[in-house]
């Protein structure tokens, strides 16, 4: 058809197909089949016949039809009126009745069906759909495909609309509507999400106050440990306080034993001697405390160390048990020492079981009252095939009450006493007791009951006994008589013939006053108060020993010994180093730096006296060692010390220039990087010779070798080791050698012949 308007612009043309159910005979016509009639029909011709119709009275079909849904599908199965799934209703009514429908999370396959209200060539009718939230335009059918098909849907609000279309295209502009809500698993629903937002914020929560606990705790026990280190430091403090206390204490403790040593000796009045004795043991016991407070800074530090020695440890018990006679005497109680065994020879420390004895025994009379009894007991036992040696000390003191014996042995610990007794001690007197035994291999407990006393018991382990009888004296040892005659005098020392030279560093003037006074009848007495002026005059004064104190302002003992002995114009001065630091490691400390020797405050005199000759007296025999190896061979000498090393330098020098008869001190002092005065007192003391009588005597060594090894002669032999003329070179060599040059040769051969006879 077309439709015609008066401006031709505007024609337009539809066009439309109809087909049989339209009622065409068929769908192909013949050729030529056609007609017009006088009113205007179409006649059209084909194989089933012919149609006949007037195309003004065909009209399009203007009626809009309706759209109704016809059925609901869930997996692919419909879904009945009050049917239930999985235990519910899903349509209470038709579907076509229904506005909403609700569908579980797991239903999530739907399909629609729907159906066009228009009966004329229904199959002609058009459909649009879409579910609104799912889609996103209209999506379009035939009459053909009336269903909607939807799969994993997510859980959500959907409204599906659906519309159609009659045969002739017109549309239903008013879509049916049906809102489709799929609900949410449990975990997804809101008040799984207020469960998953409240288990997050308690889990945050949680996590918040666990780490404000473990924080607090942590600052709590970091408290505790700055509190435990500022308590440590302050412990620490008090015992390096005590500690230093002990040590200032020894020096005045020397000042009053090694005089009263030396005032005991030379006592004449036996009672006098007695009184001076009872002085010398108390002040003994006094340094028997200090050493107790030195002996617990050691323990602290675990650098307690074990020091035996062979001797006669039955002799010895009884010798410290001795020293407790006064104080027996001055309670009135009964002391006595007996042992099973008259000697026993063995391995042990002196000092530390003399400290063992001490403090078993000071307790002992100190809760033992007046008229009481106090025995020190020495046996031997077997105990798993070992000799043990037995060392009991009892007393009929106040006891100690069963529950508190395992503690007295602990550090600090104090039972407690009487009102009537005081002084009852620092409680580490047995701790260390304890830790001195261990340190001997041995045990030490106490049977006590309160009232009646107590025994202490210490085994120590029997290294070597050799058979021993009663009454008699062990092989290879004497038993020296007690007698109270005092020692002779020390000998006088010498050194060239003249008084040894002794250098005392010492910032004590007291101490200073008293080696002082005791050394310089023997020696010649050089001071220093403190280190830095004793290095100046070891430097300028090159004493034969210096005997110096550690603990000094300025330079302190050590640092002064580690200038002496690595300068190469003092190497050659003995050392000896005086402290009151008992410890171990400072002795290894002061022996590290080249020290001689190592003497520990308070100490004997005497001893010091001998370790000075001996010293000494060493140095002497070195020296006559260095004459030696110049006067065997002047180009071979092993190096071993540094004095060694100096006398081979020195000799290398005038090796190189034997044959300068310019050749001079001076020269020879440059060489070696030293003034001439310290060279002089230098070679002097390792050798004995002056530089002249150094450097001459190792030329006419040197000629001697000549005269015995080759063809020159004494004229050329002379000029060849550096003299002037034949004649001084023949007048010194036979002061040296007791034969002229002429005859040396001859006489040499005489002695080696005599020699190899014998």
């Amino acid at each position: 058809m077309y439709q015609k308007n008066e401006d031709i612009s505007e024609l337009t043309i539809n066009c439309k197909n109809y087909d049989e159910p339209d009622g065409l005979q068929g769908i192909a016509f013949n050729e030529n089949a056609a007609l017009k009639t006088h009113k205007g029909e179409l006649v059209f011709g084909g194989a089933n016949g012919f149609n006949l119709f007037d195309p003004e009275t065909i009209l399009p079909d203007k009626n809009i039809p309706a759209v109704v849904l016809t059925d609901l599908q869930v997996f692919n199965k419909s879904v009945g009126i009050g049917e239930k799934l999985d235990g519910r209703i899903i349509l209470p009514q038709a579907i076509s009745q229904t506005d909403a429908l609700t569908l579980k999370y797991n239903e999530d396959v739907v399909s629609f069906e729907f159906a066009a209200l228009n009966f004329l060539h229904p199959e002609k009718n058009k459909y649009a759909y879409r579910l609104e939230g799912f889609n996103k335009g209209w999506i379009y059918t035939d009459g053909k495909t009336r269903k909607a098909n939807y799969t994993n849907l997510d859980p959500g609000t959907y409204t599906f609309y659906v519309k159609a279309a009659n045969s002739d295209g017109v549309w239903n502009e008013k879509a049916v509507a049906l809102r489709v809500k799929i609900l949410p698993p449990f975990w997804k629903t809101p008040f799984a999400y207020f469960l998953y937002v409240a288990f997050f914020t308690g889990v945050l929560w949680f996590a918040r106050r666990l780490i404000l606990q473990r924080a607090r705790m942590r600052f709590e026990i970091e408290q505790q440990k700055q509190e435990a280190l500022r308590m440590h430091e302050l412990d620490m403090l008090k015992i390096r306080f005590f500690t230093n206390v002990s040590h200032e204490f020894r020096t005045p403790l020397s000042l009053i034993l090694s005089p009263m040593d030396k005032i005991i000796r030379e006592a004449k009045d036996s009672s006098q001697r007695k009184q001076l004795q009872l002085v010398h043991r108390n002040a003994r016991r006094l340094l028997n405390l200090v050493n107790q407070l030195l002996d617990f800074r050691k323990m602290e530090v675990q650098e307690l160390r074990l020091n035996p020695a062979q001797g006669d440890i039955i002799k010895f018990i009884k010798d410290i048990s001795q020293s407790f006679t006064d104080i027996a005497e001055k309670k009135n109680i009964r002391f006595s020492c007996y042992a099973t065994v008259e000697s026993l020879l063995m391995p042990f420390d002196y000092d530390k079981l003399e400290r063992i004895l001490f403090n078993l025994l000071s307790n002992a009379f100190k809760f033992t009252a007046e008229n009481g009894k106090v025995a020190v007991q020495l046996q031997m036992e077997m105990e798993n095939n070992r000799q043990l040696l037995a060392i009991k000390v009892i007393d009929t003191g106040i006891g100690i009450s069963r529950e508190k014996q395992d503690r007295i042995f602990e550090r600090f610990f104090q039972s407690d006493i009487p009102g009537s007794m005081v002084n009852q001690g620092s409680g580490i007197g047995l701790s260390i007791t304890k830790e001195f035994v261990k340190l001997h291999n041995g045990s030490v407990w106490v049977d006590s009951e309160p009232g009646k006393g107590s025994c202490f018991t210490v085994l120590l382990p029997v290294i070597e006994m050799p058979a021993i009888k009663i009454g008699e004296e062990p092989a290879g040892t004497e038993v020296e008589p007690e007698t109270d005659a005092r020692p002779l005098p020390p000998e006088k020392i010498a050194l060239n013939g003249k008084k040894p030279t002794l250098l005392i560093v010492e910032d004590n003037e007291d101490f200073l006053f008293y080696l002082k006074d005791n050394l310089r009848e023997q020696f010649n007495i050089l001071e220093a108060e403190n280190g830095k002026t004793g290095w100046q005059k070891a430097l300028g004064d090159h004493p034969d020993l210096v005997v110096a104190d550690i603990s000094m302002p300025e330079m302190n003992g050590i640092d002064l010994c580690k200038k002496i002995k690595r300068d190469p114009r003092t190497s050659h001065i003995p050392v000896i180093l005086l402290t009151a630091l008992a410890g171990e490691e400072q002795q290894i400390k002061g022996l590290e730096t080249g020290a001689n020797d190592y003497m520990t405050k308070p100490f004997n005199f005497e001893i010091l006296l001998s370790r000075v000759k001996n010293i000494l007296d060493e140095q002497s025999r070195l020296r006559k060692t260095f004459q030696k190896q110049v006067d065997v061979k002047p180009a071979d000498i092993s190096i071993a010390s540094p004095d060694e090393q100096f006398i081979y330098q020195a000799m290398e020098i005038v090796e190189k220039n034997i044959s300068n008869p310019d050749f001079s001190v001076e020269d020879m002092s440059r060489h070696l990087f030293m003034s001439r005065v310290t060279l002089y007192k230098k070679l002097l003391a390792l050798t004995g010779k002056t530089p002249v009588e150094f450097i001459r005597s190792f030329r006419l060594k040197r000629a001697a070798q000549l005269l015995e090894k080759s063809q020159l002669t004494i004229s050329e032999v002379a000029y060849e080791v550096g003299f002037n003329s034949p004649k001084s070179f023949s007048k010194y060599f036979k002061t040296e050698f007791n034969l002229s040059p002429s005859a040396y040769p001859a006489g040499k051969k005489k002695d080696q012949k005599t020699n190899g006879m014998s």
